[in-house]
């Protein structure tokens, strides 16, 4: 069963949407919202197992990346610690 709205959309939002074919406009915003249901039931799983919020905007996204950052002499002092007590490897190098 299919129902039909009626949206309001940006014209940033809009405008690739004109340039698809008449018949595909629909399987389009259906695959969009598709997706975006996924990511808030990942999102609502992982918030239910105990993990941090995390958002599916890239700018928030990273944002949050940069806030939540431990900083470089805390996680290389941790690093050494680990390598001292023989729990990582002494050549082991964090990526950067």
């Amino acid at each position: 069963m299919t129902v039909r709205i009626t949206v309001s959309l940006p014209d940033d939002i809009a405008g690739p949407l004109k340039d698809l074919p008449a018949g595909q406009v629909s399987a389009y915003v259906a695959e969009a919202l598709r997706r975006r249901q996924l990511v808030e039931q990942t999102q609502d799983a992982l918030t239910g197992a105990g993990h941090r919020r995390f958002t599916p905007d890239p700018s928030e996204a990273a944002a949050l990346r940069d806030q939540l950052r431990v900083p470089r002499e805390v996680r290389d002092e941790a690093v050494r610690r680990l390598q001292s007590e023989g729990i990582l490897p002494a050549d082991w190098q964090p990526r950067r």
